[in-house]
């Protein structure tokens, strides 16, 4: 469900939208994108002639705030992408879109709160504004629609050295626009615990502490699986575990060197006990592999390097959002206007503030007998895997 790259307190894989700002790739674009539907094709119903009266395709404009925001405590630079909504009668929504007057807020304080479990304000951070391009996280493409890319605003909260997030207490996140006297603000939200030294609350995996941690997927009967075991960490909800797969090719004539690789999300945990499992089967391994890489070019020597492995843990937020988007897809209402979810507390405000930690552990080095099982394997020996890469 959630996204696993990168996901620092950058708004993550936002992409640009018609209606003049951007979502998390996991957010559905819900009632915005359906109005913009309908102003679209506006045009096309009036043409037909059919009725002589005048009507209003869109509901009178209110400046509507959304923002987007995962705290991550092993960061000191956090962003947050909070923008303004746009919705015009007279104007092309796409040709909007390419405007970056149309989405930035003017003339606004952005704050981050630390409060305790009673509300008590602790310590009250000022978040200044600034373009996520400079900051070395560049705005997707606008595509051929020409949505605008630079400046691409964010809010940003840079901690003082020592200070950091923590899962003990609580954060909201409060927007003051001057301008239209609105104070939004999203619900606490809880910091998921980013610590990894071996304890119960912390975000702990026992294979991750080990220096010669290696992984088998060797065994292909039907039931054979991979498990991955940790502790459950403060705050979290949900995990995910995602595996990096790295091979090499070479070709065979010139010796020119191409490094590839493939993701594979293999598992995901909703948290209920102090422990978490992350398994899948060693045939559906195999099959990953089969598919994200085939049959390797002509003259061509492939071996296979090692893995890098990813466990992300997500906030309640985040495991909300989920259950919601879940219950929207596909059934009988399916096609209809759905709820977006939203922990944004205001008149016209919409967004999703969550937390998430993650663990990884680089260079994990694959089982002999799991290379010479993809060198044999019906589903893998087409990909011509011929050892292991020694470079």
């Amino acid at each position: 469900m959630f996204y696993h790259k990168n996901l620092q307190a950058q708004i993550f894989g936002l992409k640009p939208y018609i209606c003049g700002f951007r979502y998390m790739r996991y957010i559905r674009q819900g009632l915005f994108m359906k109005k913009i539907i309908t102003i679209l094709s506006a045009g096309a119903l009036l043409a037909l002639g059919s009725c002589k009266d005048d009507f209003e395709v869109a509901a009178p404009y209110k400046p509507i705030t959304v923002a987007y925001g995962v705290l991550n405590m092993a960061d000191t630079a956090h962003y947050f992408r909070i923008e303004k909504a746009f919705l015009d009668e007279s104007k092309s929504a796409i040709v909007m879109a390419q405007n970056p007057d149309s989405s930035r807020l003017i003339n606004t304080d952005v704050f981050l709160r630390k409060c305790t479990d009673n509300g008590t304000i602790l310590q009250n951070y000022v978040l200044t504004e600034v373009d996520l391009n400079k900051e070395g996280y560049p705005k997707q493409q606008g595509g051929s629609q020409g949505f605008y890319t630079t400046p691409s605003y964010a809010y940003k909260l840079k901690l003082a050295f020592g200070d950091t997030l923590s899962a003990y207490f609580k954060y909201r996140l409060v927007i003051n626009n001057k301008n239209t006297g609105e104070k939004d603000s999203s619900e606490y939200v809880t910091i998921v615990n980013a610590a990894s030294e071996k304890n119960p609350s912390n975000f702990y995996i026992p294979n991750f502490a080990n220096s010669n941690y290696v992984i088998d997927f060797s065994a292909t009967v039907f039931d054979a699986k991979f498990k991955l075991n940790g502790y459950r960490p403060r705050n979290g909800r949900m995990m995910e575990g995602m595996m990096r797969f790295h091979i090499v090719e070479k070709n065979a004539g010139t010796g020119a060197r191409k490094d590839l690789y493939a993701d594979y999300t293999y598992a995901t945990d909703e948290l209920t006990n102090p422990t978490f499992e992350l398994t899948t089967l060693n045939s559906s391994f195999y099959a990953f592999l089969n598919n994200a890489f085939g049959a390797p070019p002509a003259n061509t020597i492939r071996t296979i390097d090692s893995c890098d492995m990813y466990v992300y843990a997500g906030s309640q937020e985040l495991y909300d959002y989920k259950l919601v988007t879940q219950a929207q897809v596909g059934g009988l209402l399916g096609d209809q206007i759905q709820p977006i979810f939203t922990n944004m507390k205001g008149n016209n405000v919409l967004g999703l503030i969550g937390s998430r930690a993650s663990r990884f552990y680089k260079n994990v080095a694959l089982s002999n007998s799991t290379i010479d099982s993809i060198k044999a394997n019906p589903i893998t020996k087409s990909l011509n895997i011929s050892g292991r890469s020694e470079d």
